[in-house]
């Protein structure tokens, strides 16, 4: 039977954390099932129930479900072994070449996501995810090694101060130059399995910059620039010129997928080719 476990107090290097990736990074355990504990109330701040997004302060007590370290244990023990390519590393910034396919988080249908099987290989170790790329998309993802940096790398993604690159594949012929589309996005249905982005008024600003690589037979390689981070942003905003992506079943063109299938391209081809930033340490 297990022993209930005290409450951790919340240090100052956590202040201003949100409630599930404070308990994320601290059990290990599968997203799902750290939203569940919080929705039904077996996870405690300061004795009160508390919401995923509440924000930590320095000497909060946290309470965590006395089975925490033994899912986490099982969770750690049923991962696979997958190298993770690491593109830069130092005391305070990870930044890896995420391989297409992974999640980079667990999810309701999904067993496990990069960050899982990163706190599993280095378990001794302070990781968070600074920003995500879906699942089909491939490239560099940040991950921040300590409470500070990670507060550094997302202050200048909020002040759009991070420049995203990606290479993208598409189909059609490109006709002129460079094109930038400033439409404004808006997610439809928060559900992941069915979450689709639209162009929408309403919607918060946008921002893409898209130039030709090269042109493909049916197909052109293109430059995607960002400062902004909407949701499939590079996927919505290259539809809308009349280029979906190859390999997108949720925005992109049947017959093309169907054709690029067939001759043995079956991924999205949507590739984050390189970040630019200030090092959350040396700037």
């Amino acid at each position: 039977m297990p022993v209930p476990r005290p409450s951790t107090q919340v240090a100052a290097a956590d202040a201003g954390r949100r409630l599930d990736n404070f308990l994320l990074s601290r059990t290990r355990v599968p997203r799902p099932a750290v939203y569940r504990w919080i929705r039904t109330g077996q996870v405690r701040v300061n004795g009160g129930r508390a919401r995923a997004h509440r924000r930590l302060r320095a000497g909060d007590l946290v309470r965590v479900p006395p089975h925490a370290e033994t899912r986490a244990r099982d969770c750690a023990a049923a991962l696979p072994e997958i190298a993770l390519p690491v593109l830069f590393e130092d005391a305070h910034l990870l930044v890896v070449s995420k391989p297409a396919g992974l999640p980079v988080h667990a999810g309701s249908r999904v067993a496990f996501g990069l960050i899982d099987v990163l706190r599993a290989q280095r378990a001794e170790e302070f990781w968070e995810l600074a920003h995500r790329l879906d699942r089909g998309t491939s490239g560099c993802l940040m991950l921040a090694r300590s409470p500070d940096a990670l507060r550094s790398l997302q202050r200048q993604l909020r002040a759009r101060r991070v420049e995203k690159t990606y290479w993208c594949l598409a189909a059609g012929r490109w006709r002129g130059g460079d094109r930038e589309v400033r439409l404004p996005l808006q997610v439809r249905a928060r559900h992941a399995r069915h979450r689709k982005t639209v162009v929408d008024a309403q919607g918060r600003a946008a921002r893409t910059r898209f130039s030709l690589l090269e042109q493909l037979p049916g197909a052109c390689l293109l430059e995607a620039r960002i400062d902004t981070g909407r949701t499939h942003q590079v996927r919505v905003h290259a539809e809308s010129l009349g280029h979906p992506l190859v390999g997108d079943d949720r925005y992109g063109a049947r017959a093309v997928n169907r054709t690029m299938r067939a001759r043995g391209f079956a991924r999205l081809f949507l590739h984050a080719r390189r970040l630019r930033l200030r090092h959350p340490a040396g700037g």
